[in-house]
């Protein structure tokens, strides 16, 4: 009886501990914050989590490093394209993402800073476990592999990566919006760097 009773009370901790969430709803809608630094928008078309916790330690470099991770609801597949992906600063300047080639023009001065991101990250898996892992690979370093222009994620896909954004005049503190245009969703995702 005892050990029935034992596996009960287990039971139950388990199933109250998975259906509470640590969210926090902001005051843009659809998007949650997970983490104090990472923030959560789930859409029609994608789900998409971004982390900005190196960049809120880099504020003055010219270079914005955000992680990202995404995939998509249940039944649904979109299509992320380095080209209609953006960052707007807090001067109201719609920046998109680097390309390969600025990139890879760059990457020798931000070695380092992607090796102190890579070590000082926050965990990005906030999908379903059943998601097959793939690589976002908008970036890779030079000699090291292809880059791709897009990536295509679905119900059974969730990939992560690293955005990399140039701010002429360095990254300011305020408030940025990561922005994604998809065929038919647009992801917002607000997040500020040191105080407004």
């Amino acid at each position: 009886m005892k050990r029935m009773t034992l596996l009960t009370v287990l039971l139950g901790a388990v199933v109250a501990a998975s259906a509470c969430s640590s969210a926090v709803p902001t005051e843009t809608p659809g998007v949650e914050q997970l983490g104090q630094y990472i923030m959560r928008q789930n859409g029609s078309e994608a789900d998409v989590v971004v982390g900005y916790k190196h960049a809120a330690q880099s504020l003055g470099d010219e270079w914005l490093l955000l992680e990202l991770a995404i995939t998509s609801p249940s039944g649904e597949s979109a299509k992320f394209e380095r080209k209609n992906i953006w960052v707007r600063t807090p001067a109201g300047v719609q920046v998109p993402a680097a390309s390969q080639k600025a990139f890879g023009e760059a990457y020798g001065s931000m070695r380092n800073k992607i090796a102190q991101a890579n070590v000082a990250r926050d965990p990005m898996d906030y999908f379903p476990p059943n998601r097959l892992p793939c690589d976002l690979d908008l970036y890779v370093a030079p000699g090291e592999g292809v880059a791709f222009d897009q990536v295509t994620v679905n119900q059974r896909r969730a990939c992560e990566g690293k955005l990399f954004f140039y701010i002429p005049g360095g990254v300011q503190p305020g408030k940025y919006v990561l922005g994604i245009d998809l065929e038919e969703d647009e992801i917002r995702i607000p997040f500020t760097l040191g105080s407004e």
